[in-house]
């Protein structure tokens, strides 16, 4: 999501999806969803029109679908990460934080102006009729603004230095030309975290919705050296909870429809409770949907705005209260999901932990009215009979376990190191960054300052669950401490917050990057000051 406030506040005063709808003309053909846009400015009479907020409960509007009758193209909807596209076919920029579309990441801005009463300066003189005040200024509707503009660069550390400084000289341009800040200032996402929790060198653990990024932070600057990521994150294990609810496992490339762990003794048919018609998201049960033609719902259910609305619903159902905390791993307990797509493994009674001879506590049955899960369209789940329901409850472990279960490996592709091909654990994660640091003492001061953060960080007890997994990791000399805000809204926002308390410091006030600066110089100096 896109966070938008003024500094100094606590939290962001606007909070929007990081997409855009797009209206689509009929000379226009081309899918905009899985072609990058981040270099193609493009002449102002080529743009399309965008539009922000989106929401993810109704249907596209009408202008956003293609009308050339070919069938093909996008819904008109572009999310404005790589990371968010569910037809990015570059496998290698799937967790990079690259911006496809500049234009769209302006839009959303744009949008934030609205919200916050930013153009104008009427807002700031009530009650005080000004004559230089034109009308247009006094209603907000154009012209500069007073204030300047702090973006926050998600950008991973793994990609080229090339690309970085491409996005950061097309974030400083927009800003600029189309945005009409009067300064600006780009700072990093890690730094911004970590500035959030009062530190200047700390190791930053991200978990958000790509995946998990592990990104050394010294004196306030990013090192490449040390930067890892891994393709644990929230989407993934959303996924994981999808193929859990329809049945159907993809193993090695090919789909699997065997043992799916909703067996029970009580339970007639043993099927999943999606396995017929799937996860279905909010847009589809509202009236209006029902209007549309079946070839526009088909191909908006093949773009990336059904995905994530998917994903929305599936995250909503991970995070809520049936989750159980993270507990310290024993040795001899079975890993969730273990025998899930055809493993081989007859299973008798599915009141029977896998590969054990124990039965599952009475406590773990009991009140299994409160454990029914309701999905949106009126699908109930048992989460306390089926081993399948048990197993959903202990979704967050595979955030840290070592060996997945054989359904949820990702394929074997010819990838880049940094791809989500690398799917290292939390505490794995932080091993390889750490050994990758030469200097001890650094290492030692990093591991006592691991902050962890991310959306796809709020599961309960996560943080001491890590503290104990590093203990078997990391060596008995170093002092190592997790560090996690207990505040949902801080752990979320950590980035917007940090950038929140840096931009009212008084120091940083000579920091920010001028307009005039910019006209004389351009982007090489913004990119010479913001090496961070």
């Amino acid at each position: 999501s896109a966070r938008f406030g003024y500094g100094g506040e606590d939290c962001p005063k606007v909070v929007v999806p990081s997409a855009v709808f797009c209206s689509r003309s009929s000379d226009d053909g081309d899918d905009s969803s899985s072609a990058p846009h981040s270099s193609n400015r493009g002449a102002p009479s080529k743009r399309r029109k965008y539009s922000a907020p989106v929401s993810l409960m109704r249907v596209p509007p009408d202008d956003c679908f293609p009308t050339s009758g070919d069938g093909e193209g996008s819904a008109g909807f572009i999310p404005i990460y790589q990371s968010l596209n569910s037809n990015n076919q570059n496998a290698n920029n799937a967790d990079s934080g690259l911006i496809q579309d500049i234009d769209a990441w302006a839009s959303v801005w744009e949008y934030s102006y609205e919200a916050l009463c930013v153009r104008g300066r009427g807002k700031h003189m009530v009650g005080h009729k000004s004559p230089t005040l034109s009308s247009a200024d006094e209603m907000g509707g154009g012209g500069p603004i007073d204030h300047p503009l702090l973006a926050a660069d998600s950008t991973s550390r793994t990609i080229p230095i090339k690309e970085q400084e491409r996005q950061r000289a097309l974030m400083l341009e927009t800003m600029f030309e189309t945005l009409s800040a009067p300064a600006a200032y780009i700072a990093s996402s890690p730094m911004l975290s970590s500035f959030a929790y009062g530190r200047q060198t700390s190791l930053v653990v991200d978990v958000g919705h790509s995946g998990a990024r592990a990104t050394p932070l010294v004196d306030g600057y990013c090192l490449s050296v040390g930067s890892v990521s891994s393709g644990r994150g929230g989407r993934w294990l959303g996924n994981i909870q999808q193929s859990v609810l329809e049945g159907v496992w993809n193993v090695n490339g090919t789909e699997a429809n065997s043992w799916n762990g909703w067996g029970d003794g009580n339970d007639e048919a043993g099927l999943p409770p999606c396995r017929d018609e799937g996860i279905i998201p909010r847009y589809l049960l509202r009236p209006e949907s029902e209007k549309y033609p079946g070839g526009k719902l088909e191909l908006l259910k093949r773009s990336p705005f059904h995905s994530m609305a998917v994903h929305e619903v599936m995250y909503e159902m991970m995070t809520s209260p049936h989750v159980l905390p993270l507990k310290r791993r024993e040795v001899d307990a079975q890993a969730p999901f273990y025998g899930y797509g055809g493993e081989g493994v007859k299973v008798e009674d599915d009141r029977m932990i896998m590969g054990e001879g124990k039965k599952v506590d009475d406590d773990d049955v009991v009140n299994e009215e409160q454990l029914r899960y309701v999905l949106p369209d009126g699908t109930r789940v048992n989460l306390a009979r089926p081993r399948a329901g048990r197993d959903l409850r202990r979704l967050p472990e595979l955030l840290l376990l070592e060996t997945l279960p054989t359904f949820v490996q990702p394929p074997t592709h010819g990838r880049c190191k940094h791809s989500h091909n690398n799917m290292l654990p939390l505490q794995k994660l932080i091993h390889e960054s750490l050994t990758q640091i030469l200097d001890v003492d650094m290492r030692k001061e990093l591991s006592a300052n691991i902050i962890l953060t991310g959306g796809a960080s709020l599961f309960p007890a996560l943080d001491k669950r890590l503290s104990m997994e590093l203990a078997e990791v990391l060596p008995g000399s170093y002092k190592y401490k997790v560090i996690a805000s207990k505040n949902s809204v801080e752990n979320r926002y950590s980035a917007w917050i940090g950038g929140s308390i840096l931009s009212s410091l008084g120091s940083f006030q000579q920091l920010w990057l001028s307009r005039k600066e910019y006209e004389e110089c351009g982007a090489v100096l913004g990119l010479q000051r913001f090496k961070n």
